[in-house]
């Protein structure tokens, strides 16, 4: 599993089902991350840096708990699609 799997679903358990997480090489080969999700409330997630997967994780949860915005564990009621098939998809609302 890649840090931009870890990321996605990360998103997902917080209702975010638009996600797009792209990485390139930063300075001196630091892996950067462009994340962009949106929920189905219209509220987004959006980040460009270049500071790696744990500071990721971290400022994510960080910042979802700032938004007041807590954790789903049951993201697609009456659902429950592998983990293939949610990160093979960008708009988990066409699952």
């Amino acid at each position: 599993m890649t840090g931009k799997d870890v990321l996605k679903l990360l998103l997902v358990s917080y209702g975010f089902k638009t996600v797009t997480i792209t990485t390139y090489r930063g300075d001196f080969g630091n892996v950067g991350y462009e994340i962009n999700a949106e929920n189905d409330n219209g509220e987004c997630y959006n980040t460009i840096n270049c500071e790696g997967l744990m500071f990721n994780i971290a400022n994510l949860i960080r910042t979802m708990n700032e938004m007041g915005i807590e954790p789903q564990f049951n993201p697609f009621p009456g659902h429950d699609y592998p983990v293939k098939t949610i990160l093979e998809s960008n708009n988990l609302k066409l699952l």
